[in-house]
């Protein structure tokens, strides 16, 4: 099994600085802020409301509340409650996958 390549949190932020020519601590600044903002988005999911974040083009991040349930066991039938709580999930849309491949195959 190929072992993948990790990108860390500092390795991206030293590029972006790199790219930008920018201080790498006024990149670190602003990935924190942005970072702190996606959470306080997806966070603030609720029964009212389901929320979207169009993080890059292609790429969404989608938070949805799930409420709190009852949920029997089939072997013993024994009935739990299950907590409501916020669902994250990431889409990415095919369009952007086929740019992926586009770039592997050129």
């Amino acid at each position: 099994m190929r072992e993948p390549i990790r990108f860390t949190k500092e390795n991206i932020i030293k590029d972006i600085a790199k790219q930008t020519n920018q201080n790498i601590s006024n990149v670190r600044e602003v990935y924190n802020a942005l970072e702190k903002d996606v959470f306080d988005i997806l966070s603030s999911v609720d029964e009212e409301k389901d929320v979207s974040i169009k993080l890059f083009e292609g790429i969404s991040l989608n938070g949805t509340y799930v409420p709190k349930s009852e949920k029997k066991n089939n072997l013993t039938g024994k009935v739990s409650f299950v907590e409501s709580k916020i669902k994250p999930k990431f889409n990415i849309t095919r369009s952007y996958c086929e740019k992926l491949n586009e770039v592997l195959h050129s």
